[in-house]
């Protein structure tokens, strides 16, 4: 099967495309995945090679956290569509 057939099952739906079709999301905030934690703490914590690792299983929960608490944002959300996607 070729890529351009493979794109077509992802598709979102034509309802959603006509309701979004004008969107232009732009400053959609900061890119935290793995720098909350890093940019947060001193870099002096980060300099121990022994702790990095439970450092970054630290920063994994804190991102699972902050994509969890958006999910919940747009759920609890009566201004945003079922399927809006660009919710921050």
């Amino acid at each position: 099967m070729s890529e351009r057939r493979k794109l077509y099952t992802v598709r979102p739906s034509y309802l959603y495309q006509s309701k979004h079709f004008n969107d232009i999301f732009l400053n959609l905030g900061y890119k935290y995945t793995g720098n909350v934690l890093k940019n947060g703490t001193s870099p002096e914590l980060w300099a121990n090679p022994l702790q990095i690792p439970s450092l970054t299983v630290i920063e994994g929960l804190l991102n699972f956290l902050i994509e969890n608490a958006k999910y919940v944002k747009k759920w609890a959300s009566i201004a945003h569509d079922v399927n809006t996607t660009n919710i921050t």
